[in-house]
């Protein structure tokens, strides 16, 4: 868990983590510099759960989150899953995400993910976010669906993910989905939620629905999501181990220019909704992946 700042929810999240039934937890937290009363709330479940924070300088959350990875690479646990600080996880959260991830070869990486419940900042319900299983997974390499509040995976991932830092990120789950697909790893993808996610003024992140949400985020999708740079980065990495069939997609964004045809071929890439579809076509003629 990364904590800025939280103490307005994070007793609630950090209540609804070790309620999980069906599993052993260990949270551990780093704290990106609060000066609320963030790191007394941390003391005080320290002291009575099995529960550790430290803190450290000042990062955006990608990188914050990869820190955390890192620091966690010693742990003698076999699963592992990102938190937020202000959401608050159903009891069977966990144990639901390894009903999944136990079906997989442990040797290899796995990821699940699932969707999310949305909720104001009292947990008021606004809506259910379920995510689109018509899409295929090479989309979600490209546009991810993945929520990091919601991501459990193996230890072999993790250390697969810290055994090369990228200098360019765009956020940590969406880093940790596209290693764990390039690796030949297996990914299991929960439409159904199992998290209330709250939606409030202080969120990095959100899913309203709201035109103004929807547009902001196909903006971010066609101006700030640098493609070539993430492939770069997936290539400098582990170019000798990323399996075929990722190898050729990830090429083909790096030379995208010369290759437009290839992704107006909606037998490859078919988002399943509307919006998403024009706004990757808008990318790729803008020559922006």
């Amino acid at each position: 868990m990364a904590t800025y700042n939280g103490e307005k929810y994070l007793n609630d999240q950090l209540k609804s983590i070790f309620n999980q039934t069906g599993v052993l937890v260990k949270v551990l937290v780093r704290d990106d510099g609060s000066t609320d009363n963030t790191i007394s709330i941390l003391e005080d479940w320290s002291k009575t759960n099995n529960l550790e924070w430290y803190t450290g300088e000042h990062l955006n959350v990608q990188f914050g989150f990869y820190d955390l990875m890192v620091h966690a690479k010693n742990y003698n646990y076999n699963y592992f899953a990102f938190s937020d600080q202000d959401d608050i996880w159903d009891s069977d959260k966990l144990y639901i995400a390894l009903q999944h991830l136990q079906e997989a070869d442990n040797l290899k990486p796995s990821l699940y993910y699932c969707g999310q419940k949305l909720v104001d900042e009292n947990l008021n319900y606004l809506d259910t976010h379920y995510l689109n299983t018509k899409r295929n997974l090479k989309t979600k390499f490209i546009f991810s669906d993945i929520a990091g509040c919601t991501a459990v995976f193996n230890k072999d991932l993790l250390l697969k993910v810290i055994a090369y830092k990228p200098s360019y990120m765009m956020m940590h789950d969406t880093w940790i989905l596209k290693v764990c697909l390039s690796l030949g790893g297996e990914v299991f993808v929960d439409k159904n939620p199992h998290m209330n996610y709250r939606q409030h003024g202080n969120n990095t992140v959100g899913l309203s629905n709201a035109l103004s949400s929807k547009i902001k985020r196909a903006n971010t999708y066609i101006f700030d999501y640098d493609l070539k740079t993430q492939m770069s980065e997936l290539l400098a990495g582990y170019e000798k181990f990323i399996v075929p069939e990722y190898l050729e997609v990830i090429n083909k964004i790096i030379n995208a220019k010369k290759n437009k045809k290839y992704f107006f071929d909606k037998k490859k890439f078919d988002f399943y909704d509307k919006g998403l579809n024009l706004t990757f076509r808008i990318k790729v003629l803008l020559n922006k992946l």
